[in-house]
C-alpha cells in the first residue's frame, strides 16, 4: 500500500474520532443520568415481560410433548407414525435405561429421516451426552449443583413441570440443547417408569418460527414514564454464535454491530441466547435539547463532510491503482497469448530439426542434438509457465470449467511423464511409475495434465536433490488417486497450508529455485472443479502429493460447476507438447 493511502486512511480513522469524541464530551457534561437509568429499567422491564412470554410459550410446548412422549410401546413403525403426524418433530428416539440408542436401530432398516438424523446426533448418542443430562436432572439438588459447576459437557434445563406431579423419580422431563449445523437444537425428553429415555428431537425451522409468532411485530416506540416524549429502541434475539435469530422494532438510523443498550439470557431452554434491546445513539437525552443537539449535530455534521472529502480522495486513488492493475493484467494475459503463437512454432520446427539431424551421421549430429534438446526443454518450460499464467487469469475471473473426455489414466500419466523425463534424467532422478488405472473414465486431459506437469516440474526445481519420482494411480470408485512422492527436503508442517496459496514460496531468496508461486494453487483449483482436490499427505521424507478427481463413468453424469457461475472461455487448442 502507498504512502498517500497508509496517511488517507489514517486521517479517516483518526480525524471522525476525534471530532465524535469532542462531542460525546460535550453531550456527557449536559446528559442528565437518571433519564438514562430510568429508560433502561423501562427496556428491561420489558425484556422481562418478553421473557415471561417465552417461558410460558415453551411450557406449553413441553406438556404438549410431555404427552407426545408418553410411550411405553416402543414399536418402530408406531414411533415412525407419530413423527410423521406432528410437523414439530425432526424425530422420536428411545434410549434404554443405561444410555443406549434402543430407537432407531442402526442395525435394522432405516428412512432417511432416521439416517439424517443419526449422522447430525452421532457426537450426542457416542459420548452419551443426554444420558449425562438426565442423570444430571434426577441428581439431588446439591449434586447437581456441584456437577454443573464441574462439567460443561452436560447441557441440559431443568424439568418445566414440577416434579410432584410425577408418580416416581424416575419419571422425570425436561430440555436438553445439542449443537449441530446451523446452531442451537432443542430435545424434550422423558424418562419412562420402564426405564427408557423417549427423546422428541424438535425441527429447529419450525420451533424458532413458532416462537417468533409468539413475539411482537411492529413495537419500536415507547412513551417515557416521566414525560411525554417517545423513544425509538429495536430488540432482538441474538443466537449463541451471535447471530441474529429474530428482531423487531423501529430504528431510523441502526448502526451496523451497535452495542445492545441492555440484555439478559433468554428464558430455558434457550439460555445460551440473548435477548438485547438497542437505542439510537445518544438516546434516551433530556433537558437542555437545543444548545447540546445543536453542538452534536454541528460535530457530527463536520465529521460527515470531512468523511465523506477523504473517503472521496480514497476511493479516486483506489481507483486510479484497480486501473492500473487491471491494465497489467490485461497486458500479461494479451502477451502470454501472443507469447504462445511464436512458441509453438518455435517448438514445431526444433521437433522437424530433430526429425532431420536423424538423418545424419551421429557423430556430425551429436552435439546438435544435445543443443536442440536444450531447445526442446526449455521450450516445454516456457509453455507451462505460459499455460499457468493464462490458467490463473480465467480462473480469477471464474471461467474455467472442466471437459471430460473418454481417458485411460494410466496412458496419459505415461505421457506426461515422458515429456519430463530427458530433464529428470539429466538430473539423476529416478522415476518409477507404480499405474493401477487402466480402465476407460471419463475426465478432462488437459486438466490433469496441468496438475501433474505443475507437481512434477516442482520435483525437477525443489527436490532434485532426492534423486527420486515415484508416481503411483489407482481407481477407487469414481475417484482417481494419483500420488506424486519425492524424497527432497520436503515442507515443514507450520507452512503446509501456506504453499497453496497464490504466489507462495517458501524463500525470497534470490538463490532459490525459480518459479511464479501460482502451480501449486491452480492445480488445486483445477482439483477442485474436477470435484476433487489436491492435498499434501503426512510423510517420513520429501513431500507426497495426492491428486483426487471425480472420474463419472458417463459423461452425463459429470456435473462441477455450480448454479449461475460464469460461461466457460472457449478453451483454445492445447498444443502438442505444452502442459495446459
Amino acid at each position: 500500500m502507498k504512502t498517500r493511502t497508509r496517511v488517507l486512511i489514517t486521517a479517516i480513522a483518526v480525524l471522525p474520532l476525534v471530532l465524535l469524541t469532542v462531542a460525546a464530551v460535550r453531550l456527557a457534561r449536559h446528559e442528565q443520568i437518571v433519564v438514562r437509568q430510568q429508560f433502561r429499567s423501562l427496556m428491561e422491564q420489558r425484556l422481562a415481560e418478553i421473557n415471561r412470554g417465552i417461558a410460558r410459550h415453551f411450557a406449553d410446548v413441553g406438556r404438549d410433548l410431555q404427552r407426545l412422549t408418553a410411550i411405553d410401546e416402543f414399536d418402530p413403525d408406531l414411533l415412525r407414525q407419530r413423527t410423521r403426524r406432528d410437523p414439530r418433530l425432526l424425530q422420536l428416539f428411545v434410549l434404554t435405561s443405561e444410555g443406549v440408542l434402543q430407537y432407531p436401530d442402526p442395525s435394522q432398516p432405516l428412512n432417511g429421516t432416521e439416517q439424517g438424523f443419526l449422522r447430525r446426533a452421532a457426537g450426542m448418542f457416542a459420548n452419551r451426552d443426554l444420558a449425562s443430562a438426565v442423570a444430571l436432572a434426577e441428581s439431588p439438588a446439591e449434586t447437581a449443583q456441584e456437577s454443573s459447576s464441574t462439567s460443561a459437557a452436560a447441557v441440559a434445563n431443568a424439568p418445566t413441570m414440577p416434579s410432584r406431579e410425577l408418580p416416581a423419580k424416575l419419571h422425570t422431563f425436561g430440555w436438553f440443547v445439542w449443537y449441530w449445523d446451523r446452531g442451537l437444537n432443542l430435545i424434550y425428553w422423558q424418562r419412562r417408569p420402564t426405564g427408557q429415555i423417549v427423546g422428541a428431537a424438535l425441527e429447529r425451522s419450525r420451533w424458532i418460527a413458532d416462537l417468533i409468532g409468539e413475539l411482537p411485530e411492529t413495537e419500536g416506540v415507547s412513551s417515557f414514564p416521566a414525560g411525554d416524549e417517545s423513544f425509538e429502541y429495536q430488540i432482538r434475539i441474538e443466537g449463541a454464535a451471535a447471530d441474529t435469530v429474530y428482531q423487531w422494532g423501529r430504528l431510523s438510523h441502526p448502526e451496523e454491530d451497535a452495542v445492545p443498550f441492555c440484555e439478559v439470557p433468554v428464558a430455558d431452554p434457550l439460555g445460551a441466547w440473548r435477548l438485547q434491546c438497542l437505542v439510537p445513539a445518544g438516546q434516551p437525552a433530556a433537558g437542555t435539547r437545543g444548545s447540546l443537539y445543536l453542538s452534536l449535530t454541528s460535530g457530527l455534521l463536520a465529521a460527515a463532510v470531512a468523511t465523506a472529502g477523504l473517503t472521496a480522495v480514497l476511493f479516486r486513488d483506489y481507483a486510479r491503482d484497480m486501473r492500473e492493475a487491471a491494465q497489467q493484467l490485461s497486458f500479461v494475459n494479451q502477451v502470454s497469448h501472443e507469447l504462445k503463437t511464436p512458441l509453438t512454432n518455435i517448438r514445431m520446427y526444433a521437433e522437424l530439426l530433430s526429425t532431420d539431424l536423424d538423418h545424419i551421421s551421429p557423430s556430425e549430429a551429436d552435439r546438435p542434438r544435445q543443443r536442440l534438446e536444450v531447445i526442446l526443454s526449455e521450450g516445454q518450460r516456457l509453455s507451462r509457465l505460459i499455460s499457468n499464467v493464462l490458467t490463473f487469469a480465467r480462473q480469477t475471473r471464474r471461467t474455467l470449467q472442466p471437459h471430460p473426455q473418454p481417458q485411460i489414466p494410466d496412458e496419459l500419466i505415461e505421457r506426461i511423464v515422458n515429456r519430463f523425463r530427458p530433464a529428470l534424467s539429466e538430473l539423476q532422478i529416478d522415476v518409477r511409475i507404480d499405474a493401477d488405472a487402466n480402465r476407460p473414465v471419463q475426465l478432462d486431459p488437459d486438466f490433469l495434465e496441468q496438475i501433474l506437469g505443475n507437481l512434477i516440474s516442482n520435483v525437477e526445481k525443489y527436490a532434485s536433490s532426492g534423486r527420486l519420482l515415484l508416481i503411483t494411480s489407482r481407481l477407487t470408485g469414481e475417484m482417481l488417486l494419483v500420488q506424486v512422492q519425492d524424497a527432497g527436503p520436503g515442507v515443514e508442517r507450520g507452512r503446509r497450508d501456506e504453499i497453496f496459496r497464490p504466489f507462495s514460496r517458501l524463500s525470497r531468496d534470490v538463490s532459490y529455485a525459480a518459479g511464479t508461486g501460482i502451480g501449486l494453487s491452480i492445480a488445486r483449483e483445477l482439483a477442485r472443479l474436477h470435484g476433487g482436490d489436491v492435498v499434501l499427505l503426512d510423510g517420513t521424507r520429501g513431500c507426497c502429493f495426492e491428486v483426487r478427481l471425480r472420474c463419472a463413468t458417463d459423461s452425463g453424469q459429470f456435473h462441477a460447476s455450480a448454479p449461475g457461475e460464469a460461461e466457460p472461455e472457449k478453451r483454445p487448442e492445447a498444443d502438442p507438447g505444452e502442459t495446459s
